[in-house]
């Protein structure tokens, strides 16, 4: 989110209440083809909140799914690790080692906690104490 006159955020809603683009795409796996639900776009920024993390590969099917799950803005905001790009991520593949990850996607939370696969918004929704 960006600051706009007066020290107000842009908060990413537009009236009618759907979400308005509001991060450019800066990761490895492909952009989300679809806008985000407010249940995907409140749990990416929870997951975010807390500490959660998303490793998976720039080339894997499954996370590209993963992804769509949150749609554009959401996705925007997933904390995601790219596991494979060796010398273009250096440090995020060595947070990949450091944890261990074995299969993509793989999701974890502050306290270790691990899940493989495809889990969907309501799985992770309650896993990391969303709902």
């Amino acid at each position: 989110m960006k600051p706009i006159a007066g020290g107000v955020l842009a908060v990413g809603f537009i009236l009618s209440g759907s979400l308005a683009a509001s991060a450019e795409w800066k990761g490895t796996v492909g952009e989300p083809l679809r806008d985000s639900s407010g249940k995907a776009f409140r749990l990416a920024e929870h997951l975010r909140l807390i500490g959660a993390r998303f490793y998976g590969s720039w080339s894997c099917p499954a996370c590209f799914k993963q992804m769509n799950l949150f749609g554009k803005q959401g996705g925007a905001l997933v904390p995601y690790i790219e596991c494979t790009q060796l010398k273009k991520r250096p440090q995020q593949a060595q947070l990949c080692r450091e944890a261990g990850i074995k299969a993509y996607p793989t999701w974890e939370l502050p306290s270790g906690e691990q899940r493989e696969g495809i889990q969907s918004i309501e799985e992770l929704s309650s896993w990391s104490g969303l709902d």
